[in-house]
């Protein structure tokens, strides 16, 4: 066997297309499981396909993106409108900074694993938007979080790009792993589509499973029907679809002997 894979779609629950894109590449691809976003959109209308496919469900914190918390004004991180601030780039100086309500963020995400409870619906696995969760005063509440609320699994990003950015990744991302290790929390060895993230068509990710190792893998992936009219991020929703539903991908799976699973079935 050349190795196990968790293929993990983002973004679940922000729109409907971004939303019945990932149910497709469940049921007729190779998605095994997929993070929801329970500030979107869509969430509510997400609920019943989330039961009724029974697909591995974990939580996509949110803290950026221009949604709405669900747990009221978080000083320092939400616009005049009482939305989260949309780039990233706006929310990391003002937490590496301290400018914003700690209380107030570990409360909104304590509401948002709560939404997905509340709803009957296990949460085995913790990621986040832009994958925030890596800086340090976040990192220490996803783990608090993590233990409250019994959820083995933290996504920990790593990049293979060259440069400050994906320096960064993998230097924060050896911090999280040094402190899941100390809080006996998991996380998968390896981990794939940082650098693919919105842009994975069927030669991509072709490539990308070659280089598959030993162990059990995460692929992050971002399926959809394009949802270009909601988010101007550039991704191509409907490539990535394609790509997860091909036979050519399937093939390939199946003659490297590649496992396909998910997080609850390795709890």
């Amino acid at each position: 066997m050349t190795g196990t894979i968790i293929v993990n779609a983002d973004d679940f629950g922000l729109c409907k297309e971004i939303t019945t894109g990932i149910i497709h590449a469940y049921r007729q691809g190779i998605v095994t499981a997929t993070s929801v976003s329970v500030n979107g959109g869509y969430f509510i209308e997400s609920i019943p396909l989330l039961k009724d496919t029974d697909i591995d469900a974990g939580i996509h914190l949110t803290l950026t993106g221009g949604e709405r918390p669900v747990s009221g004004n978080i000083p320092g991180l939400v616009d005049d409108n009482g939305c989260f601030l949309k780039s990233y780039r706006e929310v990391i100086p003002k937490i590496m900074l301290g400018h914003f309500d700690r209380n107030a963020l570990k409360t909104e995400f304590s509401h948002q694993i709560g939404l997905l409870l509340d709803n009957n619906i296990s949460v085995s696995h913790i990621d986040s938007h832009q994958h925030l969760h890596l800086l340090p005063v976040i990192r220490n509440m996803i783990i608090d979080l993590a233990q409250q609320f019994h959820i083995r699994w933290i996504r920990v990003p790593q990049a293979r790009m060259t440069g400050i950015k994906g320096l960064g990744v993998n230097i924060l991302g050896n911090k999280l792993k040094k402190d899941l290790k100390e809080k006996n929390l998991a996380f998968t060895d390896t981990f794939l589509g940082f650098e693919q993230g919105g842009h994975m068509d069927e030669s991509t990710l072709f490539a990308l499973l070659k280089t598959l190792h030993n162990g059990v893998t995460e692929l992050m992936v971002h399926p959809g029907y394009d949802a270009s009219a909601y988010y101007d991020w550039g991704y191509a929703w409907q490539d990535e679809l394609n790509a997860l539903t091909s036979d050519t991908i399937k093939g390939l799976i199946k003659s490297m002997d590649i496992k396909l699973t998910n997080f609850k079935r390795i709890m």
